[in-house]
């Protein structure tokens, strides 16, 4: 086997270690950590300003990253509205939605596998640094689609969890 094909099953095996890890966790109630979640809103929603500060070269990314936004915020309030919770001990608990938990992770998954097999082909061609770049960000419209879908879904989801973790704090503490 070739160097690429061992980077990619490396890959593809830690990919599967992560869904049977998360499939895992949709199974039971998780603890809502605000740090966590605000840390979450930070890099998701850094990350997607700095690609549409990058994105004025191609301004078809606006199209994509609005259409990705509006999917991904009514996602995540339908996600909201879905969720179970329950409070311990003065802490919140939140059991999510598998189907729409399963969704986000197959939409990541599959966009991330599709992209390292386009740079192990990439790659073997020698393409330059800056147009390897341009075709594997910029010039996919599904990709950028699909980021801002996932960032717009963290960044909404779990600035609703930090509402209701205060709310559910100020009521324990009354």
């Amino acid at each position: 086997m070739t160097h690429h094909v061992w980077q990619l099953f490396i890959i593809g095996g830690i990919m599967l270690i992560c869904i049977i890890f998360r499939m895992n966790r949709m199974r039971r109630y998780q603890l809502v950590r605000p740090i966590s979640l605000l840390m979450r809103m930070y890099v998701f929603g850094l990350t997607a300003l700095i690609l549409l500060l990058e994105g004025w070269q191609n301004h078809s990314i606006f199209i994509y990253a609005a259409i990705g936004m509006l999917f991904g915020s009514s996602l995540a309030v339908h996600a909201y509205e879905t969720i179970r919770m329950k409070e311990e001990n003065g802490r919140l608990y939140v059991k999510t939605s598998k189907w729409i938990e399963s969704f986000i992770l197959c939409l990541f998954l599959s966009r991330l596998s599709f992209k390292l097999g386009e740079l192990t082909n990439h790659s073997l061609t020698k393409i330059g640094v800056v147009e390897l770049y341009q075709h594997i960000v910029s010039d996919d419209a599904m990709t950028m689609l699909s980021f801002f879908l996932l960032a717009a879904y963290y960044v909404v989801f779990s600035y609703q969890m930090m509402k209701a973790g205060k709310r559910s704090t100020r009521m324990h503490h009354a």
